[in-house]
């Protein structure tokens, strides 16, 4: 029997796929999930919702100057009030810092990407898409105070949202910075802001979740007509402990990451005392939680800190507040006394940031003393504007230092730093007089009260005064929007235009795709410093 082999089919000829063209356009933008992509929206979209939160900040302050009457928003003066305050914090501040540190975070621990970074796209279009709602629930007569129920229930389902999404772009910064570092980063060597937002992103994820769950609650008891907290006018004492201490102080963990890093970058030395500086920032973190405290506090005073069961902790916690902001100013003193400092819009502005937030610390410090009688009063207003303008102008320096990264581009130094002087005078400007009135008494309301008869001109005057300084911060904002409008010169940016000391600088300027064709060699806190030096030794050898 004679076996034959069949012959064998002939190998298809192989293929070469046809090189597609890279999306560009409104696909490329709304279908990224490129970190530098979705840190720019951020940024961009922070920057927009904060030129109408500035616009209405002024009226709001122009409407207390009169404590008579509200002649600009007659009945809607405390909706005005609440749509200030509350898209202040959640469209601005948050999304600014958390767009700048998803762009950053992954450059900086030497990762190609940020960590789910689908997740972190959607939750930048769940922000946009909850952001409008919040604005279009006070547009409609909704929100705290406002008389519209299905407007109110708009505005409790859309900051459900709102905070999920912010939740959501928080741990994808966290988990790029546990996971996604490079060989030999250790936590102990991570860069100041990653570490700032790691510890950020662990606050803001066991807080911001309570805020939801209020806000759920607050909808149960609305849609149910129990009433049994406070119906529309008590929704914004649910929220209010949001803006007080400690839980105010979770939101300007990352201005001293960013303050941080700019330093030593501008001091060109090393940072005094690396180890040190984590751990004060932790601390910083750990004192900033607040949910265990937001049972001490309503806006009309009707329960404050004093009646508080835990006001014991809760003073010890405003003082203990300041300790770790004055060390790492000291820490930043001596790393720029003893290097060679240059001056930079980055360090003027993130200076002046820090020194915010420690003038708002410190007024926390006083509001915890009972004799001082200041809990529900404009003290209250001044700390929460010092604390959050200092961690916005800080998150501006951020924007101004790493704008390489994230734009491709250098900012014009004199327009940043007249930007970043703008907005210090006009806080200390919004907030002193406020810390002033407060202590004449002039209650948190905007329509002011409990104020002596013989102070009310005075409280007047000063209500006047802040105004005054709402319109230098919102022409502080217009600078630096100015200024990432009209990037410096025409000529392609250096890939380390500061002689920087992480990682993000060992990439080019923007970065490519992947982040880095190779990284240096990690055996501290500051490998691109360590490179540079390494080589000028090397070179001056012969």
């Amino acid at each position: 029997m004679t076996v034959t082999e069949a012959p064998r089919a002939a190998s298809p000829a192989v293929v070469e796929p046809t090189p597609q063209a890279p999306t560009t356009g409104v696909a490329a933008v709304v279908g990224s999930g490129n970190p530098r992509m979705v840190g720019q929206l951020f940024v961009g979209t922070s920057l927009v919702f904060l030129l109408v939160v500035g616009v209405v900040g002024v009226l709001v302050g122009f409407e207390r100057v009169d404590t008579a009457s509200n002649d600009l928003f007659g009945d809607d003066v405390l909706r005005a009030y609440a749509l200030h305050t509350v898209t202040g914090l959640f469209l601005v501040v948050l999304p600014l810092l958390l767009g700048l540190a998803t762009a950053i975070v992954p450059l900086q621990v030497g990762a190609s990407t940020i960590a789910f970074p689908r997740a972190s796209a959607a939750a930048y279009w769940t922000y946009v898409a909850s952001g409008a709602l919040v604005v279009a629930s006070f547009a409609v007569d909704g929100g705290p105070f406002g008389t519209d129920v299905a407007g109110v229930e708009l505005f409790l389902v859309a900051m459900v949202a709102l905070l999920a999404s912010l939740v959501v772009a928080a741990i994808s910064v966290g988990a790029t910075v546990l996971a996604l570092r490079a060989p030999g980063l250790t936590l102990r060597r991570a860069p100041l802001f990653s570490w700032s937002m790691l510890v950020a992103a662990v606050i803001w994820s066991l807080t911001l979740p309570v805020l939801a769950a209020l806000m759920l609650l607050s909808w149960v008891d609305l849609r149910h007509g129990a009433r049994f907290l406070g119906g529309e006018g008590g929704i914004y004492d649910r929220i209010a402990w949001v803006f007080w201490q400690p839980t105010l102080y979770a939101f300007a963990i990352p201005a001293l990451g960013i303050v941080g890093d700019i330093v030593p970058t501008f001091a060109r030395r090393r940072h005094v005392r690396h180890g040190a500086a984590l751990f004060l920032i932790g601390l910083f973190g750990a004192l900033s939680f607040g949910p265990w405290a937001q049972l001490g506090f309503s806006l009309d005073g009707s329960a404050t800190s004093a009646d508080f069961l835990f006001s014991g902790p809760w003073v010890v916690v405003s003082f203990a507040a300041v300790v770790p902001v004055l060390g790492l100013l000291g820490l930043w003193t001596t790393t720029s006394r003893r290097g060679s400092p240059r001056v930079g819009a980055p360090l003027l502005v993130g200076f002046l940031g820090a020194l915010l937030v420690l003038a708002g610390v410190a007024a926390g410090a006083a509001t915890s003393l009972d004799a001082l009688d200041l809990d529900g009063t404009t003290w209250m207003t001044g700390q929460a504007n010092l604390v959050l303008i200092g961690a916005l102008t800080a998150g501006l320096a951020g924007v101004t230092f790493w704008a390489p990264k994230v734009f491709g581009k250098l900012l014009p130094d004199p327009l940043a730093g007249l930007g970043g002087m703008a907005l210090f005078l006009g806080a200390l400007v919004y907030a002193l007089p406020d810390l002033a009135s407060g202590a004449l008494g002039q209650q948190r309301l905007v329509q002011g009260g409990g104020i002596p008869d013989a102070d009310v001109d005075t409280a007047e005057v000063l209500n006047l005064v802040s105004a005054i300084g709402a319109i230098v911060v919102v022409l502080g904002v217009v600078a630096f929007v100015l200024a990432l409008a009209r990037p410096r010169g025409r000529a392609e940016v250096a890939d380390d235009p500061w002689d920087g000391h992480t990682l993000e600088w060992a990439t080019s300027s923007p970065p490519p795709v992947g982040n880095f064709a190779t990284l240096p060699e990690i055996s501290s806190e500051a490998p691109v410093y360590d490179a540079r030096h390494a080589t000028t030794a090397t070179e001056a050898a012969p």
